[in-house]
Protein backbone atom coordinates (compact mmCIF):
# COMPACT_ATOMS: atom_id res chain seq x y z
CA UNK A 1 0.00 0.00 0.00
CA UNK A 2 1.76 3.44 -1.11
CA UNK A 3 0.18 4.94 1.66
CA UNK A 4 -2.18 5.13 5.19
CA UNK A 5 -4.54 7.51 7.20
CA UNK A 6 -4.11 6.71 11.33
CA UNK A 7 -6.02 8.60 14.21
CA UNK A 8 -8.94 7.91 11.97
CA UNK A 9 -11.20 9.14 14.74
CA UNK A 10 -13.79 11.98 15.38
CA UNK A 11 -15.32 12.60 19.26
CA UNK A 12 -18.15 14.61 19.96
CA UNK A 13 -19.63 14.80 23.06
CA UNK A 14 -20.55 11.21 23.96
CA UNK A 15 -20.45 10.24 20.21
CA UNK A 16 -17.19 8.39 19.16
CA UNK A 17 -16.58 7.59 15.51
CA UNK A 18 -13.88 5.47 14.11
CA UNK A 19 -12.47 4.25 10.42
CA UNK A 20 -14.42 6.04 7.30
CA UNK A 21 -17.32 7.33 9.24
CA UNK A 22 -14.70 9.71 11.34
CA UNK A 23 -13.41 10.72 7.98
CA UNK A 24 -16.70 12.44 6.61
CA UNK A 25 -17.34 14.03 10.33
CA UNK A 26 -13.98 16.02 10.18
CA UNK A 27 -14.58 16.75 6.37
CA UNK A 28 -17.77 17.93 7.34
CA UNK A 29 -16.76 19.81 9.86
CA UNK A 30 -13.82 21.37 7.38
CA UNK A 31 -17.01 22.20 5.18
CA UNK A 32 -18.74 23.93 8.09
CA UNK A 33 -15.79 25.42 9.04
CA UNK A 34 -15.26 27.11 5.08
CA UNK A 35 -18.99 27.93 5.35
CA UNK A 36 -18.53 29.94 8.35
CA UNK A 37 -15.76 31.66 7.09
CA UNK A 38 -17.64 33.01 3.90
CA UNK A 39 -20.61 33.78 5.79
CA UNK A 40 -18.33 36.38 8.59
CA UNK A 41 -16.69 37.61 5.44
CA UNK A 42 -19.93 38.38 3.82
CA UNK A 43 -21.13 39.98 7.07
CA UNK A 44 -17.78 42.15 7.11
CA UNK A 45 -18.24 43.28 3.40
CA UNK A 46 -21.77 43.85 3.67
CA UNK A 47 -22.30 45.35 7.08
CA UNK A 48 -19.73 45.69 9.24
CA UNK A 49 -17.03 47.52 7.67
CA UNK A 50 -19.75 49.92 5.94
CA UNK A 51 -20.95 50.43 9.40
CA UNK A 52 -17.37 51.17 11.15
CA UNK A 53 -16.70 53.70 7.89
CA UNK A 54 -20.02 55.36 8.68
CA UNK A 55 -19.32 56.21 12.56
CA UNK A 56 -17.32 59.53 13.33
CA UNK A 57 -13.95 59.09 14.93
CA UNK A 58 -11.54 60.77 16.92
CA UNK A 59 -8.53 60.20 15.49
CA UNK A 60 -8.32 60.95 11.50
CA UNK A 61 -6.05 57.85 11.11
CA UNK A 62 -8.80 55.39 11.94
CA UNK A 63 -10.58 56.01 8.73
CA UNK A 64 -7.68 55.52 6.91
CA UNK A 65 -6.77 52.44 8.38
CA UNK A 66 -10.55 50.77 7.66
CA UNK A 67 -10.21 51.79 3.94
CA UNK A 68 -7.33 49.96 3.74
CA UNK A 69 -7.75 46.91 5.68
CA UNK A 70 -11.28 46.60 4.26
CA UNK A 71 -10.11 43.29 1.59
CA UNK A 72 -7.14 42.51 3.89
CA UNK A 73 -9.40 41.37 6.78
CA UNK A 74 -12.45 39.58 4.34
CA UNK A 75 -9.17 37.79 2.97
CA UNK A 76 -7.77 37.20 6.14
CA UNK A 77 -11.15 35.46 7.08
CA UNK A 78 -10.98 33.03 4.44
CA UNK A 79 -7.40 32.47 5.07
CA UNK A 80 -8.95 31.75 8.53
CA UNK A 81 -11.63 29.59 7.38
CA UNK A 82 -9.01 27.33 5.17
CA UNK A 83 -6.28 26.63 7.92
CA UNK A 84 -9.23 25.52 10.26
CA UNK A 85 -10.42 23.44 7.63
CA UNK A 86 -6.79 22.09 6.73
CA UNK A 87 -6.18 21.39 10.43
CA UNK A 88 -9.22 19.29 11.45
CA UNK A 89 -8.31 16.91 8.38
CA UNK A 90 -6.07 13.99 9.17
CA UNK A 91 -2.86 13.89 7.67
CA UNK A 92 -0.59 10.90 6.48
CA UNK A 93 2.42 12.87 6.46
CA UNK A 94 3.34 14.13 10.26
CA UNK A 95 4.89 17.57 8.57
CA UNK A 96 1.60 18.70 7.60
CA UNK A 97 0.13 20.26 10.38
CA UNK A 98 3.43 22.56 11.15
CA UNK A 99 3.56 23.13 7.13
CA UNK A 100 -0.02 24.55 7.40
CA UNK A 101 0.75 26.11 10.25
CA UNK A 102 3.57 28.36 8.88
CA UNK A 103 1.82 28.97 5.27
CA UNK A 104 -1.08 30.61 7.64
CA UNK A 105 1.55 32.86 9.22
CA UNK A 106 2.99 33.68 5.91
CA UNK A 107 -0.33 34.09 4.36
CA UNK A 108 -1.46 36.95 7.42
CA UNK A 109 1.81 38.50 7.80
CA UNK A 110 0.94 39.71 4.32
CA UNK A 111 -2.36 40.71 4.71
CA UNK A 112 -1.51 42.93 7.25
CA UNK A 113 1.24 44.43 5.76
CA UNK A 114 -1.14 44.57 2.34
CA UNK A 115 -3.48 46.57 4.63
CA UNK A 116 -0.21 48.97 6.00
CA UNK A 117 0.86 49.20 2.22
CA UNK A 118 -2.68 50.71 1.22
CA UNK A 119 -2.89 53.12 4.31
CA UNK A 120 0.08 55.56 2.61
CA UNK A 121 -2.10 58.12 3.56
CA UNK A 122 -1.37 58.05 7.07
CA UNK A 123 2.21 59.80 6.19
CA UNK A 124 0.00 62.78 5.31
CA UNK A 125 -1.11 63.28 8.76
CA UNK A 126 2.73 64.29 9.35
CA UNK A 127 1.72 67.68 7.98
CA UNK A 128 -1.45 68.06 9.72
CA UNK A 129 0.10 70.92 11.69
CA UNK A 130 1.83 72.13 8.77
CA UNK A 131 0.67 75.84 6.90
CA UNK A 132 -1.74 74.85 3.78
CA UNK A 133 0.89 75.41 1.25
CA UNK A 134 3.13 72.58 3.01
CA UNK A 135 0.24 70.28 2.87
CA UNK A 136 -0.64 70.75 -0.83
CA UNK A 137 3.43 70.86 -1.67
CA UNK A 138 3.15 67.32 -3.94
CA UNK A 139 6.44 66.76 -3.95
CA UNK A 140 6.70 66.54 -0.35
CA UNK A 141 3.34 64.36 -0.30
CA UNK A 142 4.94 61.91 -2.84
CA UNK A 143 8.06 61.78 -0.51
CA UNK A 144 6.43 61.06 2.29
CA UNK A 145 4.20 58.35 0.59
CA UNK A 146 6.89 56.59 -1.26
CA UNK A 147 9.36 56.38 2.43
CA UNK A 148 5.99 54.79 4.03
CA UNK A 149 5.82 52.39 1.67
CA UNK A 150 9.42 51.69 1.77
CA UNK A 151 8.97 50.92 5.39
CA UNK A 152 6.35 48.73 5.36
CA UNK A 153 7.74 46.58 2.90
CA UNK A 154 11.09 46.18 4.65
CA UNK A 155 8.89 45.36 7.89
CA UNK A 156 7.35 42.83 6.02
CA UNK A 157 10.17 41.28 4.44
CA UNK A 158 11.75 41.22 7.83
CA UNK A 159 8.30 39.26 9.35
CA UNK A 160 8.73 36.69 6.64
CA UNK A 161 12.11 36.05 6.78
CA UNK A 162 12.16 35.65 10.85
CA UNK A 163 8.73 33.50 10.12
CA UNK A 164 10.65 31.18 7.77
CA UNK A 165 13.82 30.96 9.98
CA UNK A 166 16.16 33.33 8.30
CA UNK A 167 18.82 35.18 10.62
CA UNK A 168 16.96 38.52 10.97
CA UNK A 169 19.90 39.46 13.61
CA UNK A 170 23.05 39.06 11.17
CA UNK A 171 21.27 39.90 7.97
CA UNK A 172 20.15 43.56 9.96
CA UNK A 173 24.46 44.03 10.98
CA UNK A 174 25.28 43.17 7.53
CA UNK A 175 22.45 45.97 6.34
CA UNK A 176 23.60 48.31 8.34
CA UNK A 177 27.53 47.91 7.28
CA UNK A 178 26.20 47.95 3.83
CA UNK A 179 24.05 51.09 4.26
CA UNK A 180 26.96 52.96 6.06
CA UNK A 181 29.02 52.63 3.39
CA UNK A 182 26.65 53.91 0.84
CA UNK A 183 26.11 56.68 2.74
CA UNK A 184 29.35 57.38 3.13
CA UNK A 185 29.76 57.10 -0.89
CA UNK A 186 26.69 59.18 -1.31
CA UNK A 187 27.10 61.64 1.10
CA UNK A 188 26.37 64.89 -1.21
CA UNK A 189 23.42 63.12 -2.32
CA UNK A 190 22.30 62.46 1.10
CA UNK A 191 22.71 66.60 1.82
CA UNK A 192 20.81 67.57 -1.02
CA UNK A 193 18.28 65.35 -0.40
CA UNK A 194 17.94 66.64 3.33
CA UNK A 195 18.31 70.40 2.09
CA UNK A 196 15.50 69.39 -0.51
CA UNK A 197 13.73 68.80 2.25
CA UNK A 198 13.90 71.66 4.57
CA UNK A 199 13.54 73.96 1.00
CA UNK A 200 10.03 72.33 0.93
CA UNK A 201 9.58 72.86 4.21
CA UNK A 202 10.85 76.43 5.44
CA UNK A 203 9.83 77.55 1.46
CA UNK A 204 12.44 80.37 0.90
CA UNK A 205 10.76 80.78 -2.20
CA UNK A 206 8.46 78.95 -4.77
CA UNK A 207 8.07 77.78 -8.17
CA UNK A 208 7.44 81.26 -10.07
CA UNK A 209 9.70 83.65 -7.70
CA UNK A 210 12.57 85.49 -8.83
CA UNK A 211 15.52 84.88 -6.35
CA UNK A 212 19.30 85.15 -6.71
CA UNK A 213 21.34 82.47 -5.26
CA UNK A 214 25.57 83.77 -5.34
CA UNK A 215 25.91 84.19 -9.05
CA UNK A 216 22.73 82.78 -10.34
CA UNK A 217 19.23 85.22 -10.39
CA UNK A 218 16.48 84.37 -12.30
CA UNK A 219 12.95 82.19 -11.69
CA UNK A 220 12.78 78.86 -10.18
CA UNK A 221 10.89 76.74 -12.61
CA UNK A 222 11.48 73.87 -10.66
CA UNK A 223 12.24 72.04 -7.03
CA UNK A 224 12.65 68.50 -6.39
CA UNK A 225 14.98 66.91 -3.74
CA UNK A 226 18.38 67.11 -5.56
CA UNK A 227 18.36 69.93 -7.27
CA UNK A 228 16.63 73.63 -7.80
CA UNK A 229 16.01 74.64 -11.15
CA UNK A 230 16.48 78.60 -12.24
CA UNK A 231 15.87 80.65 -15.58
CA UNK A 232 17.99 83.28 -15.64
CA UNK A 233 16.66 86.12 -17.88
CA UNK A 234 18.56 85.16 -21.23
CA UNK A 235 16.34 81.94 -20.50
CA UNK A 236 19.61 79.78 -19.81
CA UNK A 237 18.53 76.83 -17.06
CA UNK A 238 20.91 76.71 -14.44
CA UNK A 239 20.66 73.71 -11.84
CA UNK A 240 21.65 74.67 -8.47
CA UNK A 241 22.48 71.49 -5.75
CA UNK A 242 20.05 72.28 -2.55
CA UNK A 243 23.00 71.99 -0.33
CA UNK A 244 24.56 75.13 -2.11
CA UNK A 245 21.32 76.45 -2.00
CA UNK A 246 20.68 75.49 2.09
CA UNK A 247 24.48 76.65 2.57
CA UNK A 248 24.26 80.61 0.40
CA UNK A 249 22.01 83.51 1.02
CA UNK A 250 18.83 83.77 -1.27
CA UNK A 251 17.56 86.79 -2.02
CA UNK A 252 13.69 86.83 -3.04
CA UNK A 253 11.99 89.11 -5.21
CA UNK A 254 8.96 88.26 -4.98
CA UNK A 255 8.70 88.44 -1.26
CA UNK A 256 9.52 92.34 -1.18
CA UNK A 257 6.74 94.53 -1.66
CA UNK A 258 9.27 97.27 -3.27
CA UNK A 259 11.87 97.22 -5.68
CA UNK A 260 14.49 99.69 -6.02
CA UNK A 261 15.20 102.42 -8.55
CA UNK A 262 18.73 103.97 -7.58
CA UNK A 263 21.32 105.30 -10.04
CA UNK A 264 23.73 108.16 -10.22
CA UNK A 265 22.69 110.30 -12.97
CA UNK A 266 25.77 112.37 -14.81
CA UNK A 267 25.77 115.85 -16.35
CA UNK A 268 28.31 117.90 -17.27
CA UNK A 269 30.84 120.23 -15.64
CA UNK A 270 29.11 123.20 -17.59
CA UNK A 271 25.56 122.27 -15.80
CA UNK A 272 25.73 126.25 -13.72
CA UNK A 273 24.24 126.15 -9.83
CA UNK A 274 21.07 127.09 -11.05
CA UNK A 275 20.29 124.75 -13.58
CA UNK A 276 21.62 122.04 -11.17
CA UNK A 277 19.10 123.28 -8.32
CA UNK A 278 16.30 123.32 -10.97
CA UNK A 279 16.90 120.44 -12.69
CA UNK A 280 17.10 118.36 -9.03
CA UNK A 281 13.94 120.39 -8.05
CA UNK A 282 12.36 119.06 -11.15
CA UNK A 283 13.06 115.48 -10.78
CA UNK A 284 11.99 114.96 -7.20
CA UNK A 285 8.58 116.59 -8.45
CA UNK A 286 8.25 114.33 -11.29
CA UNK A 287 9.16 111.16 -8.68
CA UNK A 288 6.56 112.40 -6.26
CA UNK A 289 3.90 112.90 -8.86
CA UNK A 290 4.89 109.66 -10.42
CA UNK A 291 1.94 106.68 -9.38
CA UNK A 292 4.79 104.36 -9.33
CA UNK A 293 7.06 105.39 -6.34
CA UNK A 294 6.46 105.06 -2.94
CA UNK A 295 6.43 109.33 -1.62
CA UNK A 296 8.53 108.29 1.36
CA UNK A 297 11.75 106.76 -0.35
CA UNK A 298 12.34 109.63 -3.34
CA UNK A 299 15.67 111.09 -3.35
CA UNK A 300 17.24 113.55 -5.55
CA UNK A 301 20.75 114.73 -4.15
CA UNK A 302 23.78 116.11 -5.28
CA UNK A 303 26.09 112.98 -4.78
CA UNK A 304 29.79 113.82 -6.43
CA UNK A 305 32.40 114.91 -8.48
CA UNK A 306 33.15 112.39 -10.90
CA UNK A 307 36.02 112.41 -13.31
CA UNK A 308 34.09 113.43 -16.34
CA UNK A 309 30.31 114.10 -14.53
CA UNK A 310 28.89 115.99 -11.86
CA UNK A 311 26.75 112.45 -10.30
CA UNK A 312 23.08 113.81 -8.60
CA UNK A 313 21.92 110.73 -6.70
CA UNK A 314 17.81 109.58 -8.08
CA UNK A 315 16.62 107.23 -5.72
CA UNK A 316 13.11 105.34 -5.49
CA UNK A 317 11.44 102.36 -4.70
CA UNK A 318 9.25 101.47 -7.21
CA UNK A 319 5.53 99.60 -6.01
CA UNK A 320 5.88 96.20 -7.31
CA UNK A 321 7.55 93.26 -6.96
CA UNK A 322 7.14 91.64 -10.78
CA UNK A 323 10.25 91.94 -12.52
CA UNK A 324 8.28 93.18 -15.84
CA UNK A 325 6.51 95.73 -14.22
CA UNK A 326 9.24 97.16 -12.78
CA UNK A 327 11.15 97.45 -16.37
CA UNK A 328 8.08 98.75 -17.62
CA UNK A 329 8.09 101.52 -14.65
CA UNK A 330 11.79 101.88 -14.81
CA UNK A 331 11.43 102.59 -18.49
CA UNK A 332 8.32 105.63 -18.19
CA UNK A 333 11.02 107.14 -15.35
CA UNK A 334 13.57 107.16 -17.38
CA UNK A 335 11.64 108.57 -20.81
CA UNK A 336 10.56 110.94 -18.08
CA UNK A 337 14.20 112.25 -17.04
CA UNK A 338 15.08 112.55 -20.37
CA UNK A 339 12.14 114.96 -21.52
CA UNK A 340 13.26 117.27 -18.01
CA UNK A 341 16.52 117.41 -18.50
CA UNK A 342 16.07 118.35 -22.23
CA UNK A 343 13.56 121.13 -20.73
CA UNK A 344 16.18 122.48 -18.36
CA UNK A 345 18.91 122.73 -20.76
CA UNK A 346 21.06 120.40 -19.04
CA UNK A 347 23.28 118.06 -21.18
CA UNK A 348 24.19 114.30 -20.40
CA UNK A 349 27.74 114.06 -19.19
CA UNK A 350 30.22 111.29 -20.86
CA UNK A 351 33.43 109.88 -20.18
CA UNK A 352 36.10 112.74 -22.11
CA UNK A 353 39.51 113.20 -21.74
CA UNK A 354 40.95 116.91 -21.80
CA UNK A 355 44.49 117.07 -23.79
CA UNK A 356 46.70 120.30 -23.05
CA UNK A 357 49.30 121.15 -24.99
CA UNK A 358 52.27 123.11 -23.84
CA UNK A 359 53.72 125.42 -25.85
CA UNK A 360 57.98 126.00 -25.85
Amino acid sequence: MIFSIRDLSFEFGSVLLEGWFALAARAGCALLILLAAWLVRRWLSKKGIPALLARKWHFNGTPILLRSFAVPIQRMCTAVGVYLAAASLPWAIPGIAKLLLVCFRLVMTLLVCEGLYAASDLADLLLASCSPEIRSNKTLCSLLDTAYKVLVIVLCVAALAQEVGFPIGSIVAGAGLVGLTISLAAQESASNLFSGIVILLDKPFSVGDWITVGDVEGEVIDINFRSTRIRSLDKTINVVTNSKICSSTVQNAALRTMRPYKFNLGVTYGTTRPKLEQLMKDLQTMLDASPYTNKDTNIVQLANFGDSSINILVSAYLLTNAYAEFLQMQNDLNLNIMDIMQADGVDFAFPSTSVYIEKN
